[in-house]
């Protein structure tokens, strides 16, 4: 899990310390810290089979993290991970195309070894962009959320990332929520909203024409 968010401090120091002793006690691996923190709890290496998985977590929400500290973690974690995926927690709340303080961001972090940055908080999915053979991908939207005042607020994109060291196979899953429930679409619905992931990215004409087909592949060389 990433826990950092502008929410994760909502019930105080009590609510992250009871956070953390759950998922441990559940065996969760999880990374982040509050809002704009970068520290210690930002990054982990996750050991999984013969592979290690790098996870980092940040937000910037009410403020920019220090992109400085945020390099150096992803870099370390590049330097003892075969994988490396970073969570943010930032953007415009309901608007699907990113904006600059976005774009600026994830081009360092991949420079210092990030290998994955999925995005969330705008409550909508925003698009795609491959930067040096690294897919960024902005916000997933929302996953199960109560917000039934608009369509929009209830689309998300789901990934499923296969890798084998040379290559990054993801799956694109467009997904609908009715009262809380999500599920997978439809063929024709999902065709529609891959559609609109195309709109709001950018992408190449090699990278648009996977995205019809509900996944990207990357040749993937450290």
């Amino acid at each position: 899990f990433n826990l950092a968010n502008n929410h994760f401090s909502d019930q105080g120091e009590r609510g992250i310390l009871e956070t953390r002793e759950n998922l441990d006690q559940l065996g969760f691996f999880y990374v982040g810290c509050r809002d704009k923190q970068v520290d210690d709890c930002s990054a982990k290496v996750i050991e999984t089979a013969d592979l290690r998985v790098g996870m980092a977590g940040f937000s910037m929400v009410y403020g920019l993290f220090d992109i400085g500290l945020a390099t150096s973690s992803v870099a370390k974690l590049a330097s003892s991970s075969d994988l490396v995926i970073v969570n943010i927690h930032w953007g415009v709340e309901y608007e699907h195309q990113s904006n600059r303080f976005q774009q600026n961001i994830p081009h360092e972090l991949v420079d210092a070894g990030a290998d994955i940055i999925v995005g969330h908080h705008p409550h909508v999915v925003q698009g795609i962009e491959v930067y040096k053979n690294r897919p960024i991908f902005y916000s997933l939207g929302n996953f199960m959320f109560d917000q039934y005042f608009s369509r929009d607020t209830q689309i998300g994109l789901g990934l499923g990332i296969n890798f084998n060291k040379e290559e990054l196979d993801i799956g694109l899953f467009p997904l609908s929520s009715l009262k809380s429930q999500p599920r997978l679409m439809g063929e024709r619905d999902g065709e529609k909203e891959l559609s609109n992931l195309i709109k709001w990215s950018s992408l190449d004409e090699v990278y648009v024409e996977q995205v019809k087909t509900g996944k990207i592949i990357i040749n993937f060389v450290k």
